[in-house]
C-alpha cells in the first residue's frame, strides 16, 4: 500500500519480493478486505483503513526533524504494527526514545533501481532545472527556487505521478533537490528515482549524507541554505554533467545495497528460509581486511562505537535471526565467506562494544609483528577471553616487545579477533541450523574445534563495554565483566607456572 507519492518505494519493495517467488500487488488506496498475506504499508499515517496489527508491516518515511507527523495516533500505528521498516539512522534513534526499536525496527535505506533505466529514451532535455515536490508549503524554498530562476530556466511541478512525472524527470538536464525544513534529512527516495531514471542531482547538504557513500560522484552537495553555492553547483553540474557511467555506478551500488538490506529484514522475520544468507554478499570493498559488526538498530550502541571507529576500519550492518546467536553467527560466516572470495587471508573483526586500549596502534603492531613470526602457526588471535574453559590447555607462553602472548587452545569470545584462514574457512562452515546454544554459538563452535591454535595476550588487549545492552542474551554486558576479570587472573597464573 503507498500513496501516488511514494510509488517508486513500491516499485523497489515488489522487484525484490518478486525475485524471491512472491505474488505482489501495489495498492493506492485500501482494499475493501485485507485478504493478502502481508500489507508493507508505506507511510501509514495516511491511509484512513490499515490492514490488521499482525498483517501490517509500517515503512516509515517522516523526518523527525520535524514532529508534525508523528501524532499520537501514527505513533500507535508504528507500535502496533507486526514491524517497522525505518530509512534513516537519525529517525532510528527518535523512534527508540518513544519506545519503537530493536527488535521490531528494521533499519532499511531508500535504495535505486536499474530497471527504471531506459536505454530506448530517445527524448530531448526541454528545460535545464527541475523541481518536484511540495513547493507551496514551504517558504524556504519558494525562496531559494525564486533565486535559482534568476539564472537558469527552472520548471517546479507539484502534482504529477506515475509514468508522466518520470518523463517530465528524464526530460531535466538537472533535477534540484531542497529542503523542507531547516536541518533536514536527505530526501532519499526523489534523490534516488532521479538517479535511477539517469538524471543528476544538485542537493542541499544534510547532516545525514554520510549514510549514503553510494550517492558520491552523481549528488552534488552544495551548503544547506546557500544561494550563491546553489547557483555555483547547478552552474557546475550543466557544464559539465556526471557521465552516464557515473550515474550508472550509482544507481548499481544503490540497488545492491536496497536487496542485500531488504532480504536482511526478510531473513530476520523468518520470510525467506536461513539457506538464502549464504547466497547474500556483503557490503564491504574487496579489499576490507578489517570489519566491525553492528546493528544500526541499536543506535546508541552504534552512535557511541562511531566516535572511536578506526581508519580504515569497515562497518558491517549485521545480520539478524531469532534467537540473536544465529544472526550473529550468519554475520561471521558472511564475512568469512567475503574474506576467503577476495583472498584476505587475515581478518580482523570487532563488535560495538569493544573498547580499545589508548595505546591501540602500537599495540596492534606488536600482535601483528609477533603473528607473523609464527608462520601461519596459528588460527586465531583473540583479544579478550570472556570465559576460561577449565579444560582450555597452554600450548606456549612468550614475550614479544613488553608483551606477554599465551598460545592455547579454547577460546570464548568475539568481541576482537584476528583470523587466520583456517579459521575463517571454520567460520563458513558453521551450521546455522544447529539451535543448541551450549554448543553452536558461534564462539563456542570455533572455541570446540580440534587442534585450534588461540593466540591471546596478557593483559587483554581489549575490554568490553559494561553500560549497553546485550543484542544476544538480553542483558547489560555488566554480566560479562565478572567472567572476563577471572579468565584473565587465571590463564596469568597459569601461563606464569610454564
Amino acid at each position: 500500500m503507498a500513496t501516488p507519492h511514494t510509488t517508486f518505494i513500491a516499485d523497489l519493495i515488489r522487484e525484490r519480493l518478486q525475485a524471491h517467488s512472491w505474488d505482489v500487488a501495489i495498492l493506492t488506496s485500501a482494499p475493501v478486505r485485507f485478504k493478502h498475506d502481508w500489507y508493507i504499508v508505506i507511510c501509514p499515517q495516511m491511509f484512513s483503513r490499515l490492514p490488521p496489527n499482525n498483517k501490517r508491516i509500517a515503512f516509515q518515511m517522516e523526518q523527525s526533524v520535524s514532529s508534525r507527523w508523528f501524532s499520537k495516533r501514527y505513533l500507535r500505528i508504528l507500535r502496533s504494527s507486526f514491524a517497522v521498516l525505518e530509512y534513516s539512522l537519525t529517525n532510528v534513534a527518535y523512534l527508540e526514545g518513544r519506545d519503537i526499536s530493536f527488535p521490531k525496527v528494521h533499519y532499511l535505506p531508500i535504495g535505486a533501481s536499474m530497471a527504471y533505466a531506459d536505454a530506448t529514451w530517445a527524448g530531448g532535455k526541454d528545460h535545464d532545472v527541475l523541481f518536484y515536490g511540495d513547493s507551496m508549503s514551504s517558504a524556504r524554498r519558494q525562496s531559494m527556487l525564486h533565486a535559482l530562476q534568476q539564472h537558469f530556466d527552472v520548471r517546479i511541478i507539484n502534482e504529477l505521478f506515475g509514468e508522466e512525472m518520470q518523463t517530465t524527470i528524464r526530460r531535466a538536464r538537472v533535477v534540484i533537490n531542497l529542503h523542507y525544513y531547516e536541518g533536514a534529512l536527505l530526501e532519499m527516495p526523489r534523490i534516488q528515482e532521479c538517479l535511477s531514471l539517469g538524471v543528476p542531482v544538485v542537493s542541499e547538504s544534510s547532516q545525514d549524507q554520510e549514510d549514503y557513500p553510494e550517492l558520491g560522484g552523481a549528488v552534488n552537495f552544495f551548503e544547506q541554505g546557500s544561494v550563491p553555492a546553489m547557483v555555483e553547483a547547478v552552474k557546475a553540474a550543466l557544464a559539465q554533467p556526471v557521465s552516464g557511467e557515473r550515474l550508472a555506478s550509482a544507481v548499481a551500488l544503490g540497488e545492491r545495497r536496497f536487496a542485500f538490506m531488504f532480504d536482511r529484514f526478510l531473513i530476520a522475520q523468518g520470510f525467506l528460509p536461513i539457506e538464502h544468507a549464504q547466497k547474500m554478499e556483503p557490503l564491504l570493498p574487496t579489499n576490507a581486511a578489517a570489519v566491525a559488526i553492528s546493528l544500526p538498530e541499536t543506535i546508541r550502541r552504534r552512535n557511541q562505537f562511531n566516535q572511536s571507529i578506526l581508519p580504515g576500519c569497515q562497518v558491517f550492518d549485521g545480520m539478524r535471526r531469532s534467537p540473536g546467536w544465529v544472526g550473529c553467527g550468519l554475520s561471521y560466516q558472511a564475512i568469512a565467506r567475503h574474506a576467503l572470495r577476495n583472498n584476505i587471508s587475515q581478518l580482523l573483526v570487532m563488535e560495538d562494544d569493544v573498547v580499545l586500549p589508548a595505546d591501540y596502534e602500537e599495540k596492534i603492531a606488536i600482535v601483528r609483528e609477533f603473528l607473523g613470526r609464527l608462520n601461519d602457526q596459528w588460527d586465531l588471535f583473540s583479544g579478550v577471553i570472556a570465559a576460561l574453559h577449565p579444560d582450555t590447555r597452554i600450548k606456549s607462553v612468550a614475550s614479544y616487545k613488553g608483551m606477554k602472548f599465551v598460545t592455547v587452545d579454547r577460546m570464548t569470545s568475539t568481541v576482537f579477533n584476528i583470523y587466520n584462514k583456517r579459521a575463517l574457512t571454520m567460520l563458513t562452515e558453521w551450521d546455522p541450523k544447529n539451535q543448541d546454544a551450549e554448543a553452536n554459538t558461534i564462539d563456542r563452535y570455533l572455541g570446540t574445534r580440534q587442534d585450534l591454535l588461540v593466540v591471546v595476550a596478557l593483559p587483554f588487549l581489549v575490554g568490553h563495554r559494561e553500560e549497553v545492552h546485550s543484542t544476544l542474551w538480553g542483558f547489560k554486558n555488566t554480566g560479562y565483566s565478572a567472567m572476563i576479570s577471572s579468565s584473565e587472573q587465571d590463564l596469568s597464573e597459569r601461563s606464569s607456572l610454564l
